[in-house]
Formats: C-alpha cells, sequence, structure tokens
C-alpha cells in the first residue's frame, strides 16, 4: 500500500524482488511515468490499483495475470485496451467508457466492491458451490438441481471466458461504434446543416446587400440570421465527426471530447443558440418600444442605438458560452459537446445548465410580455398604417415557434435535475441533437417564404446584378465633355417630391420636404 505520497515515476528496479506480490495500491499519487519493465518480475500480480495518477501510457508487460485493475482518475490516459491484453481480467476501471468497448456488454454477475475486497484465494480455490452460485445466481432459486455434466461444462466455459465487469459503461452518450446511432438522426442533423446554412445566408445576403432601406428591425432579424447559420456550422462539426469515425467512434471518442474540436463545436453551439435568443428578444422589444415612441414622440430609436443594444446582446452570448472553458460547466461531458445534463453526468455542470435554461425561459416570458402588450396598445386600424405590419408579423412567428421548440429543452433539463421523470438516454440524445438546433433552419424558412421583404429584396438584387451586366464601364467626366450633348433633354421637376415619399402624418415625420422648394433641373442622359 503506497497510496496518498507524492511518488512521480515508477522505475524498472522499484519492485525487482517483490516476486511474491499480489496486490499493490498506489493510487492519489503524482505518476507520470512508468518503465516499460516496471512489473515484468511481478509474476504473482493480480491487483493494480493506480486511481488519481497522472499517467499518459501504461505498460502492459507483465501485467497478463491482472484479474483486477483501476485506472480512474487519469484523463491523459485515453488509450484502447484489448482482450488479448487482460486474458485474466475479471474487474477494470478505466478513464473512458470507449475503452471498455471492447469487452463487449458491461453487465456482469460481479460487483466491483466484492472483487476487490475479496481475500487472496485464487478462483480455482474457492468452493465449487459457492463459485456456482456467484456465476450463476440465478440457480439459487430454481426448485431442482443442476445436471452434474451440464454444471462442468458452465464451469468451465466460465473459466475460458470469463465475464469483466467495466466500468464506467458505454450507453447513448458513449457510443462505441456511431456518434450517430440512428439514421434518423444522422439524416435530420444533416438536413439541420444544410437548410440553416443556405437559407441563413440568404437572408444575410438579402437583407444587408440588398439597397433597400436598413430598418432596425430588419437588421435584427439579419443578426439572428448570422448566429443561427453558426449554429449550422456548429451541427456541421458533429455531422462529419459521426462520418469520419464511422463504425469505430470508440478509437477516437475520449481524444474528441478532451480535444480543441469538440470546445470549438460547444463554443459555437452555446455562443450561437444564446445570440438568437437575445436578439430575438432584442426584436420584440425594438417593435413594442418603436410603436411606443412614434406614436408618443413622432420617432423611432436610430438604427445606431439599435447595432449598440445588439452588441451587448453577442457580449452576453460570448460570456456564456465562455463559462465552460473556465470550469464553469463542461464541453467534454459527452462527445456531443453541449453543457446540457447527460444521464450519469457529473452533477458540477448542473448548475451552469439550470442557469442557462432559467436564463432563456426569462427571456421568452419578456418577449412574450412585450408583444401581448404590443399587440393591445396598438389599434387593429392603424396597425397598418402606423407600423411595419410584416416585420411585426415575421417577429410574431419567430417568437411563437422558437418557444415552442425550445420547451422540450427546458423540460429535460428540470427532470434530469429534480428526477421528476424517467427519460430514455436515446430521447435526450435525440433532442439535443435535433430539437435544439432546429430553430436554426425554421428562422429563415419562414423569413423567406412568408416575409414580403425577401421578395422585394431578392427584386432589387436582382435587378441590381442586371444593371451591372448591362453597363460594365461607368461614364466619366471627360467622355461627357467629349462626346456631343443629346438632343433630348429631360426636365423633371421636383415639386411633387411629396407625392414620391408618402410619409404618413402618423409616423410623426417633420414635413422637411414639403416646406423646401426644389428648382428644376436639367438632366443630360450619358451617352454611350
Amino acid at each position: 500500500g503506497l497510496q496518498h505520497n507524492r511518488i512521480h515515476e515508477i522505475r524498472a528496479d522499484t519492485f525487482v524482488q517483490l516476486m511474491a506480490l499480489r496486490s499493490m495500491q498506489v493510487f492519489w499519487n503524482f505518476i507520470q511515468f512508468i518503465h516499460p519493465e516496471a512489473f515484468v518480475t511481478l509474476h504473482s500480480l493480480t491487483k493494480l490499483d493506480l486511481t488519481d495518477n497522472q499517467l499518459v501510457t501504461l505498460p502492459l508487460d507483465g501485467l497478463a495475470g491482472l484479474t483486477h485493475l483501476k485506472l480512474q482518475g487519469n484523463p491523459a490516459l485515453s488509450e484502447p485496451f484489448t482482450k488479448e491484453s487482460f486474458p485474466k481480467m475479471r474487474v477494470l476501471e478505466v478513464p473512458y467508457a470507449y475503452q471498455c468497448c471492447a469487452y463487449g456488454s458491461c453487465s456482469s454477475f460481479f460487483k466491483v466492491s466484492s472483487q476487490w475486497e475479496a481475500g487472496d484465494t485464487s478462483p480455482e480455490e474457492e468452493d465449487p458451490h459457492k463459485r456456482t452460485m456467484e456465476l450463476f445466481p440465478g440457480h439459487a432459486d430454481n426448485h431442482y438441481d443442476l445436471d452434474a455434466d451440464d454444471l462442468q461444462l458452465d464451469l468451465e466455459e466460465s473459466k475460458l471466458h470469463p465475464t469483466i465487469q467495466c466500468t464506467p459503461s458505454p450507453g447513448p452518450f458513449k457510443p462505441c461504434d456511431h456518434l450517430f446511432e440512428s439514421w434518423i438522426i444522422r439524416l435530420g442533423v444533416w438536413a439541420i446543416v444544410l437548410v440553416s446554412v443556405l437559407c441563413n445566408g440568404l437572408v444575410i445576403l438579402a437583407v444587408f446587400a440588398s439597397p433597400s432601406y436598413l430598418s432596425p428591425v430588419k437588421f435584427i432579424i439579419g443578426s439572428i440570421a448570422g448566429a443561427n447559420m453558426l449554429t449550422g456550422i456548429s451541427c456541421s462539426m458533429m455531422a462529419l465527426v459521426d462520418a469520419l469515425t464511422y463504425g469505430h467512434f470508440a478509437r477516437y471518442g475520449a481524444r474528441w471530447e478532451t480535444g480543441a474540436g469538440c470546445r470549438v463545436t460547444g463554443f459555437l453551439s452555446v455562443f450561437a443558440s444564446q445570440a438568437a435568443i437575445f436578439l430575438l428578444t432584442l426584436a420584440a422589444v425594438q417593435c413594442s418600444i418603436s410603436a411606443s415612441c412614434v406614436r408618443g414622440y413622432g420617432k423611432s430609436p436610430s438604427l445606431g442605438k439599435v447595432k449598440a443594444a445588439a452588441c451587448c446582446c453577442l457580449l452576453l452570448s460570448s460570456v456564456a458560452a465562455v463559462l465552460p472553458l473556465f470550469s464553469v460547466g463542461e464541453y467534454g461531458a459527452s462527445p456531443l459537446c453541449l453543457p446540457y445534463p447527460i444521464p450519469d453526468g457529473k452533477p458540477a455542470t448542473l448548475g451552469f445548465t439550470v442557469a442557462l435554461v432559467m436564463t432563456n425561459m426569462l427571456c421568452f416570458l419578456t418577449i412574450t410580455g412585450t408583444y401581448i402588450r404590443l399587440y393591445c396598445n396598438l389599434l387593429k386600424g392603424e396597425f397598418g398604417a402606423v407600423w411595419d405590419c410584416a416585420m411585426v408579423k415575421h417577429v410574431a412567428w419567430l417568437i411563437f415557434t422558437n418557444c415552442l421548440l425550445y420547451c422540450p429543452v427546458a423540460f429535460l433539463t428540470f427532470s434530469s435535475t429534480l428526477n421528476l421523470f424517467l427519460i430514455t438516454p436515446e430521447v435526450i440524445k435525440s433532442v439535443l441533437l435535433v430539437v435544439l438546433p432546429l430553430p436554426a433552419c425554421l428562422n429563415p424558412l419562414l423569413y423567406l417564404l412568408f416575409n414580403p421583404h425577401f421578395r422585394d429584396d431578392f427584386r432589387l438584387l436582382r435587378q441590381k446584378g442586371q444593371d451591372k451586366g448591362s453597363f460594365p464601364q461607368p461614364c466619366a467626366a471627360d467622355d461627357m465633355e467629349k462626346s456631343s450633348y443629346d438632343s433630348t433633354q429631360a426636365l423633371v421637376s421636383f415639386s411633387d417630391i411629396d407625392h414620391m415619399f408618402e410619409t404618413p402624418d402618423s409616423l410623426g415625420v417633420c414635413p422637411i420636404l414639403d416646406s423646401y422648394s426644389f428648382p428644376s433641373m436639367t438632366l443630360i442622359p450619358c451617352q454611350q
């Protein structure tokens, strides 16, 4: 027993004279290096406990006779083990569940505590009847005796193929073969990736590249599309990992969880989802405040103030996404790289998850109350004349779909925290992979299919492209001087400019154009 010391390494001659040593406990040390021949002379060693050290590799020479091995608490030790490495193994505790995939099913007739604390009696010296009851406890309740020949065959088979208790056990959140264990989930994630990236790209192009007027609420809609595109990118990284490790995920699962790729994926996912929710809250508040300011003071908040508020939303989202990188929450708790509760997960991650969900629920309550107040204050007859009806309806649809799709995530979080309902890990995994990023592809579809602003912006963009194709070279000033004037001159009077800009009086815009008299101008068309 050498536990709770400050041992940093085990050399080749450390245990060279302990030929009869059968059990060694060196847990809670600082062991970083073990010589490849450190255990070669320990022919009698059957139990080895290296829990909570700093091991990177484990030499296997001399460990073929082990029946009990504990390696938990060594996060850098991610190498897989095979059955041939420990042919007599009965109890195995490893840092990662993926290292148990080589031993098949993790259910066992043995219990870890009883096996480790058992005496040094070898399996051959145990009482045959006791050995039989341990191997086949179901036969203890039977009302008949086992046939002698069948019993002998079962005992011989159990010696040839001993049942191994390996922990932690793999499962839906620690898969052995595929990251996405269902083709429905796999196809759903790829559909979300394609729709979110392409459709949000169209929305961003139509909002920011169109020559039309960029209103504050339209700017927020474009910003939400950018956040949703980041969600699609984070889902694409998960889909690529599933495709590249198809059929043998256990080889790379531990390295993926602890690597930088998982942290980047988790950061993008949390940042994008929080930014979308915060920006949606800003859109609802901006619509309500603008309507109130226009009716009360004759002007609405400027685009600069809305941009400043959007930057604050992005800053808050960055803070929420950075916290798990500093041990407030955890991205590497599962290969999904999400700081949401998983079965048998660490309790330390629940605090961050509950705080995140409570913040989002508060945002949705604020959005709902703000929009109810907006609809109550605006009269139905004044709605079309006072406000942008299309954008108000679009934000309302965004609120409805995002609230509806976030309810399963909030339900899973609180049920996992309070243990209210028994939900299978497969259902939790499906919700986190498909339902959580689903608003990223529904939000742009609502804008592309039902918002008239997109059709107007798309038409203007197309006309702009056609104009550039028709006039590839602009007319220069010296070319105009050299060319003869066209006989046709257009006299355009701007006295009726107020009819061109039909601004409702209810918007409160000062009638500057009416008070200013525009002189007549002569336009000289540019000749090609």
